[in-house]
């Protein structure tokens, strides 16, 4: 049975408890209260808009304060993309690929944030900027406006404190998040994905920058993946799918803005045998011969084996050609393989009393660069 003191202490800290209670509501309906008066929407000036940094064939992309994406299928292109734009900054007249990508700000303070490259592979990506930008290849791309991380590393938990941190730091105009993925658990749990795009939001607003992210594309759909692509797409102001045709390497940037879209852009990179490091140039539209019925079948394969789980037995091949494609029968599978053999896409061997298909591989001026040593 409680005593009176009991009694009393219990009825004291209660008071005390719904007097705290009481101070932080009010001291939250203050904090709203001035927040109110800060997001009131007012006419201004075209000039006081925040600035678009860049300008793609004519059509004024990224603005400050707005959230950008860049997207991809694997090895399609988002990074090399995203070092055109460093490198149309950190170039002396502010532009590559004949003009086609401005930076209307001059040379931008640029973060550039890598949370899945090896070093060896981001080191070779940022020498690339700078001889697209008409440097040599030991210039330092920190004396250019480019500060890049790489926070692989870092436990996931932290990564976007440190980033956060980052941009506090080093005060961007423009800072790249490649890839969102690797910030949150799973692309696919809903409230991760709002966290994570929310965040990218505020870090826009609140440090007056523009932020761009970096997605897969699925494999199937060719959309955004995940919670995190409808999250994606709900928040950006500019959208850039990049493709990768696979017959000759060619990257095609697809532009998707609040307002007017860009014309598609372009680009190849290039890289003479025993250069270390290539670099981008445009691809002229009328130079591309226009693809024949058995080219764009070809394309098709090669974008379809892509995503196999290549090596395999004959076996666990056909069972992925049949789920992905949804057939009933091992027939259509088997056709399909014996096109890849056809075109070159594919070969087999056999190994003990199983047959193994493997990728015939042809190696593009990216590909020649990775089996050049850095040293």
């Amino acid at each position: 049975m409680a005593t009176a003191e009991t009694a009393t202490t219990e009825t004291t800290a209660k008071v005390t408890n719904s007097s705290q209670s009481t101070k932080e509501r009010e001291e939250k309906i203050r904090n709203l209260a001035e927040k109110l008066l800060s997001i009131e929407i007012q006419n201004v000036p075209d000039e006081q808009e925040p600035p678009s940094l860049f300008n793609i064939n004519g059509v004024e992309v990224l603005p400050k304060d707005a959230v950008g994406i860049i997207a991809a299928q694997k090895k399609s292109g988002k990074s090399n993309f995203a070092g055109l734009l460093m490198a149309a900054s950190a170039s002396p007249n502010h532009q590559v690929l004949n003009g086609a990508i401005r930076s209307n700000e001059g040379k931008l303070k640029i973060l550039n944030i890598d949370t899945e490259q090896p070093l060896r592979d981001a080191r070779r990506t940022l020498r690339r900027i700078m001889k697209t930008a008409g440097y040599d290849y030991g210039e330092q791309w920190n004396t250019h406006g480019i500060v890049s991380l790489s926070v692989k590393d870092i436990e996931e938990a932290d990564r976007m404190t440190i980033i956060e941190l980052a941009i506090k730091k080093y005060e961007p105009q423009l800072v790249f998040v490649d890839g969102i993925a690797d910030l949150i658990g799973s692309i696919n749990d809903e409230r991760e994905a709002k966290e994570v795009m929310a965040w990218m939001d505020y870090l826009s607003c609140e440090y007056d920058c523009a932020v761009v992210g970096m997605l897969h594309l699925n494999f199937n759909s060719g959309k955004i993946g995940g919670w995190a692509g409808t999250q994606a797409n709900k928040k950006f102001t500019d959208s850039f799918i990049l493709k990768k045709d696979k017959s000759n390497g060619f990257f095609t940037v697809e532009h998707e803005g609040r307002g007017e879209s860009a014309p598609n852009l372009r680009f190849k990179i290039v890289c003479p045998y025993g250069q270390k490091v290539g670099w981008w140039e445009t691809v002229d539209i009328s130079s591309i011969p226009e693809l024949t019925q058995e080219d764009a079948e070809e394309m098709e394969l090669r974008n379809l084996m892509d995503a196999a789980p290549l090596p395999c037995t004959n076996t666990q091949l056909i069972s992925w050609l049949m789920n992905v494609k949804r057939w009933t029968s091992k027939s259509p599978a088997d056709k399909t393989l014996k096109k890849c053999k056809q075109y070159g896409i594919l070969d087999s061997r056999r190994e003990g009393r199983q047959s193994v298909w493997y990728v015939v591989t042809t190696p593009d001026a990216q590909e020649q660069e990775l089996n050049l040593s850095d040293d």
